[in-house]
């Protein structure tokens, strides 16, 4: 018997705090556990493969497999696809491997079918749709799962099937050993010392099904060579089934889509995003000519101000979203809009490098904070000392206000200086520039307190989350990633955009991003899940503002429009 961790360790240098087992496979054993200061809840899969041993923690196995582990891990962090487990991130410690795992809330089928017993023609279908769908993505990435069965999918709370324990997953290339088959779902190839086709998983994908329809799993394979035959199946199923389950490799179906085909299920490929659910339209305005290119939401003060191309920026009453006041403000497009903590004062930049401050409750002409010069990229209020920073397209950034003779200037990187937020206590500024970097500065000095680095291109926009404990960062390579601030570790990276991300907010254990694809997009914080996905504007999405209260979001598009959506719950998978 493997002897698992003790629930508390702490593994990945300070990253984990491990709980209990939740899961045991040929290979790995599963835990429950916390992730870093904010405590998301995970699981964490160690490779730990039967007949290996543990003295003390470290775990006595072949570094071959524990390299296949870490190499297979790698491959499945790139897969995002539903009905596949996501995987966050991997780790070596203890002599072993270590995968990151979304933590799922549901039941195993295993589990469920001994509680229910078989199922109706219509949920086998389903079933084999959805994780057929998943073996195709699988497939294409050149892995074998090779462990295919009830015990190995999951059934989430909202009815999602998710191919759990890839422990096994491997290149078809790759010989297995005797002891890696599982007796009923196993075909008689999984027995000898040869490398798989995909006409392996087809055979177990049809002894799982076999075992939905009938209450139990075929015949082991080697009992089938010897003549033991197969029950009898509902007649809608039972050639598809049969064909599946055929004892000769070259006889069954060479695909996971020829094998869906002859039970009548729809073959074609489904993407990642396809069939999610889209955020709730409730309103729309057009405001900007040219594009929208920034929002301030004061909720709480029933305004929302925007500003765009034009050179206008505007104020609406909020939530209704009735015009209130336009005003030109600048010769050139309006860059980006701050709005002060207590929501009396506006302060725009400009494309020509302008920045004017204005009464946001009752304004006349701005006050002049900078002229002309590099295109000013981004704006924050500090919540106390009456100043406004900004970032410049020279990589410079700055402090204005009226208290000032002349700016406090600096330079923050190299390239431009894209982005920058205020941390809501004032004590620090975070800047994003076209030098992959995320740069903090301790303020009213401005002077230089770390960086968050690991970006793989110009970061592009930055925010402030969880009251200031954590950074969300977006990113060209089309990421966006959320940051402890006190460890500076990198704890989530959301993937599956198709442009550049221009913004992110959080909101409890949401994330939503507007991106250049045109679309909105609501992912989990806790397993890095994309949940939602709306195709928002008819041109790219450049910014957003979010009311938690009234469970609201505002998005501003390359349209001229600004559009409001009804927040998803918080809870959904």
């Amino acid at each position: 018997m493997r002897e698992p961790l003790a629930p508390g360790t702490i593994l990945g240098e300070g990253a984990f705090q491990i709980g209990e087992v939740i899961g045991e496979g040929s290979f790995s054993l599963t835990y429950s556990a916390l992730q870093g200061e904010w405590r998301l809840p995970v699981a964490i899969k160690e490779f730990f493969p039967q007949g290996a041993r543990r003295e003390g923690s470290h775990v006595l196995t072949e570094p071959a497999g524990v390299e296949a582990f870490l190499q297979e891990g790698a491959t499945l962090e790139r897969f995002y696809h539903p009905g596949v487990v996501r995987v966050l991130g991997h780790f070596r410690a203890n002599g072993t491997a270590y995968l990151v795992e979304e933590l799922l809330q549901g039941v195993s089928l295993g589990a469920g079918l001994q509680q229910a017993g078989s199922m109706s023609e219509q949920r086998i279908l389903d079933l084999a749709s959805q994780v057929g769908q998943a073996m195709l993505l699988v497939h294409a990435a050149g892995l074998i799962h090779s462990d295919l069965k009830p015990d190995n999918l999951f059934l989430t709370r909202q009815g999602r099937y998710v191919i759990l324990d890839f422990g096994t997953a491997r290149s078809g290339q790759t010989q297995l050993t005797q002891r890696e088959v599982s007796p009923g779902y196993s075909p008689p190839e999984q027995y000898e010392r040869v490398a798989l086709t995909p006409a392996a998983d087809v055979y177990a994908l049809a002894a799982t099904l076999y075992h939905l329809a009938t209450g139990g799993p075929p015949p082991e394979a080697r009992a089938r060579l010897q003549g033991e035959t197969l029950a009898a199946l509902p007649p809608s199923l039972s050639a598809a089934l049969v064909q599946g389950l055929h004892l000769d490799p070259l006889q069954r179906p060479a695909s996971v889509r020829a094998f869906l085909s002859s039970l009548g299920l729809d073959v074609t490929p489904r993407s990642a995003q396809g069939g999610l659910p889209a955020l709730e339209s409730l309103n729309s305005r057009s405001a900007h000519n040219g594009g929208v290119y920034a929002l301030c939401l004061d909720a709480g003060g029933g305004r929302l101000y925007s500003a765009g191309r034009d050179g206008c920026w505007s104020c609406w009453s909020w939530p209704q979203l009735e015009l209130l006041s336009s005003h030109k403000a600048h010769e050139t497009p309006i860059q980006c809009l701050a709005l002060s903590a207590d929501g009396s004062y506006l302060v725009s930049g400009a494309q020509d490098g302008s920045v004017r401050l204005w009464s946001a409750l009752a304004p006349t002409q701005g006050f002049p904070l900078l002229e002309r010069g590099p295109a000013v990229n981004g704006l924050a209020f500090h919540p106390r000392q009456g100043l406004v920073a900004a970032s410049l397209t020279n990589g410079e950034c700055c402090l204005l206000g009226p208290s000032l003779e002349t700016p406090i200037r600096w330079s923050a990187h190299q390239g431009s200086a894209n982005s920058l937020a205020m941390h809501p206590q004032g004590s620090l500024l975070a800047t994003a520039g076209d030098d992959k970097a995320v740069h903090l500065w301790k303020l009213p000095e401005a002077t230089y307190a770390g960086s968050l680095l690991g970006h793989q291109s110009r970061v592009q926009g930055v925010r402030f989350m969880r009251e200031g404990a954590g950074l969300l960062t977006c990113c060209a390579d089309m990421t966006v990633r959320a940051w402890e601030l006190e460890s500076k570790r990198e704890v989530r990276c959301l993937r599956g955009h198709r442009g550049m991300i221009w913004a992110a907010q959080a909101q409890q254990n949401l994330i939503f991003t507007a991106c250049a694809d045109r679309c909105l997009r609501a992912f989990r914080l806790d397993g890095g899940r994309l949940l939602v996905q709306s195709e928002a504007h008819e041109q790219w999405v450049r910014c957003l503002a979010v009311d938690e209260d009234s469970r609201l979001l505002v998005s501003g598009g390359g349209d001229g429009k600004i559009c409001q959506w009804r927040l998803p719950v918080s809870g959904a998978c």
